[in-house]
């Protein structure tokens, strides 16, 4: 593969800056393909029938928890790579890399995975990241050095860029590697570079430069300090895929000894057999294999993903031990190795986890393709996955489809359709698939409903159906206008729980009958909002959002299409200089337990003086005499990172508000801070009402509701016995003995 052959496809059309044109593996450029767009996936609220959600997507023995589109990150055109991070307090954070930003995504509940930080940065294809103490290290082929990322206040929601290192040489950098025992970061390739060297430990909010090794270009590199016991111990190891001439000739892995910065050791060079560009690798946990893969020799020699495994026992002397494959067609791109398990990121064929407790012979256990129309050798599909997170959750990034968050596991539980916003009172009901992942097999005895609607907990195991896979829950009577905290949980013949919510936290549902909505608002017509502002740029308006990079929306809350959204313009387009106000028509919240519900999103992380203003919700039931607040978002959070997010409050439990038919509501964002950019966006306004039926009181009556608990409820009840059904009148779960006692002793007219 030539890099002419590269710079002619940019020069066909294809739309990467400039800048990105360092980088010496530009056949990434040629597969360019337009990014998916879809809507967010969240295990914990979207059903497994939400197809056009799902993506097509195949797998074994891998739960797909969030997926979050190119389009759901903020519109970006490209993803890259990934990294994690957990912070003191134990939560957890997935660091996404798209074409121009680093985005920083709260993971701790992996099935409602939520942004809550990005970070612009130049424009190109290349972004990596790497983590050291609570700072991230974000470099790009695009420039500006290596961005210093502060995430020390993370967890409530403030991610800060401290400072842009950009001393030595090209400010272009393709990778960044990073000794965390050590504490030296590496800055790899750029143009023709190898790697620079930089010292954390003293300060590393500003990384001194230490020296530098450029004898050949570095594509990657894996950087340890040998522990104790073992043959090298206290010496600073470096494995690099490296070669000449931009890594494309000599192309191989060359281990260097950097222990002296000022006497760096190059221990040895080896080219495996069938090289042609040696991209990336990692060393098992006992350093004594190195699996490397080559980007190129699929596409060039028609192979199938072929990774080399390498004996580096003695490091100046490294061996090929072996090769693995898939046996797919698909480029290998990046892999890493937690325990005995590899996890690659194949491009096209995605996530491919292999078993390698036996090191030469590593089986492929669990795989999950996020490019799911072909396993072809081209540059699309996954870039990379991070497996070391604590909870096991895996995430991944990738090219088109963006970011995602997966758990292996014996077995998996997922609603089969979209989380009800409401339960019914009696008799509420819905399906949930349970099944088994590889060789993992369900226990049916721990299938349960925990549930708690004010009145105390209960735990109900759930009803099987005539699909084995298919598991029905069904709800006891509960208190019209509560809430229904519940959970469910399943367990593996080998022990392993999975629950719902996937974060191990409960499902708060209210309970009504029905609903009448006495106002809603898609903002598809004009029903009657006003905008008063006296900033000098950027007040509400309602359209299709068109623009995404500097906080904005990327597109509305409900899908209908248009919505409110400060300044809609592209490019520089923010509220600056003062307020702008948007304020409802008269809306009718007279009906007894009306409800306010509206869709916000609000970005105020960006500019010279981020976090440092805040969205005002108020509310009037005088027409707008007097206003009362209802809620304030910011100066800090993860709710002032963008995002879409769906508010209820109750009317009648407002402050300083009696419900009446002359109920608003208006939305305040307000530039304050000097440099501030203020993006906000409203949708989908709705007050509502809930309705609750009669309650029974005679469920022995179980066969025509007649007043009368007799024969017929009997045979009503035999005809179900061993089944969900109407008769089940303990809500067990299933219609038996018990159920056939409370008719007996219910025998008779009802009360």
């Amino acid at each position: 593969m030539l890099k002419l052959q590269a710079l002619s496809a940019v020069l066909a059309g294809v739309a990467i800056g400039a800048t990105a044109l360092a980088h010496q593996d530009d056949p990434k450029l040629r597969d360019r393909q337009p990014p998916v767009q879809a809507p967010a996936f969240r295990a914990d609220v979207n059903g497994i029938n939400a197809h056009s959600q799902r993506g097509g997507f195949t797998s074994e023995g891998v739960t797909l928890l969030s997926w979050l589109s190119l389009s759901a990150l903020g519109g970006y055109d490209t993803g890259n790579d990934c990294w994690g991070y957990v912070s003191p307090s134990g939560r957890e954070y997935a660091i996404m890399g798209v074409n121009s930003a680093t985005i920083f995504i709260d993971i701790t509940n992996p099935g409602n995975a939520q942004i809550i930080a990005t970070i612009s940065g130049p424009d190109s294809l290349w972004r990596d990241v790497k983590i050291f103490g609570h700072h991230c290290y974000a470099v790009s082929e695009g420039g500006s050095g290596i961005q210093v990322i502060d995430m020390v206040n993370i967890d409530i929601g403030v991610v800060t860029l401290v400072n842009v290192i950009d001393d030595v040489g090209t400010s272009a950098t393709h990778n960044v590697a990073i000794d965390t025992v050590s504490g030296f970061l590496y800055r790899l390739g750029g143009s023709d570079n190898g790697c620079r060297i930089y010292d954390l430990n003293s300060n590393p909010a500003s990384p001194a430069y230490v020296g530098s090794w450029n004898d050949k270009y570095v594509h990657d590199a894996q950087f340890v300090t040998y522990p104790a016991g073992t043959p090298y111990a206290g010496k600073q190891i470096g494995f690099l895929c490296a070669g000449f001439n931009g890594g494309w000739e000599q192309t191989g892995l060359t281990i260097l000894d950097l222990t002296d910065k000022s006497n760096i050791v190059q221990l040895s060079s080896y080219q495996y057999s069938n090289n042609n560009y040696s991209h990336q690798g990692w060393l098992t946990e006992d350093f004594q294999r190195f699996y490397l893969n080559d980007e190129l020799d699929e596409s060039n020699t028609g192979s199938v993903t072929t990774t080399r495994i390498l004996d580096v026992s003695n490091l100046s002397a490294p061996t090929q031990a072996g090769t693995c494959t898939t046996g797919l067609s698909s480029i290998d791109h990046n892999l890493y190795i937690k325990g005995n398990r590899m996890y690659q990121a194949n491009y096209r064929s995605g996530l491919q986890i292999f078993d390698i407790s036996d090191q030469l012979n590593p089986t492929r256990v669990a795989w999950f393709d996020t490019y799911p129309s072909d396993d072809g050798a081209s540059f699309n599909g996954a870039w990379s996955s991070f497996p070391y997170f604590p909870s096991g959750t895996i995430i991944v990034s990738d090219l088109e489809r963006g970011f995602f968050a997966f758990q292996t596991a014996d077995i998996e539980i997922a609603l089969v359709d979209d989380l009800p916003s409401m339960l019914p009172s009696n008799g509420a009901s819905l399906d949930v698939r349970i099944r088994g992942l590889g060789s993992g097999q369900p226990d049916s005895t721990t299938f349960f409903l925990s549930v708690d609607d004010g009145s105390g907990s209960q735990d109900i195991p759930l009803a099987a159906t005539a699909d084995p896979d298919i598991w029905t829950v069904n709800f006891p009577d509960m208190t019209c206008g509560n809430f229904a905290n519940w959970s469910l949980s399943a367990s593996s013949t080998s022990g392993q729980t999975v629950t719902l919510p996937i974060g191990g936290s409960n499902y708060e549902t209210l309970v009504a009958d029905g609903a009448v909505t006495g106002f809603s608002d898609d903002f598809e017509s004009d029903l009657g909002w006003t905008v008063d502002s006296t900033c000098t740029d950027g007040p509400w308006g309602r359209g299709v959002p068109v623009d995404s990079d500097r906080g904005d929306p990327p597109s509305d809350a409900d899908g209908s299409g248009q919505c409110y959204v400060t300044d809609n313009a592209s490019g520089n387009s923010d509220v600056d200089g003062g307020l702008t106000v948007l304020t409802s028509p008269a809306m009718d919240a007279s009906a007894p337990g009306a409800i306010l519900s509206y869709w916000r999103w609000y970005s105020n992380d960006f500019g010279g003086a981020p976090n440092a203003d805040v969205f005002t919700v108020e509310v009037s039931d005088d027409n707008g005499g007097t206003w009362s607040v209802l809620e304030i978002v910011g100066p800090t959070g993860i709710e002032c990172s963008g995002g879409w997010y769906n508010k209820q409050f109750p009317i009648a439990g407002m402050p300083g508000i009696s419900p009446s038919a002359t109920f608003r509501v208006r939305f305040t964002a307000e530039d304050a801070g000097n440099g501030s950019v203020i993006e906000a966006g409203v949708d989908g306004v709705s007050i509502s009402a809930i309705e609750c039926d009669e309650v029974n009181d005679c469920p022995a009556d179980c066969a025509n509701g007649d007043g009368v608990v007799d024969v017929t409820d009997v045979l009503a009840l035999l005809a179900q016995f061993g089944n969900p059904g109407g008769c089940d009148i303990d809500n067990s779960g299933v219609v038996d003995v018990n159920d056939m006692l409370d008719v007996i002793a219910s025998w008779g007219l009802c009360p």
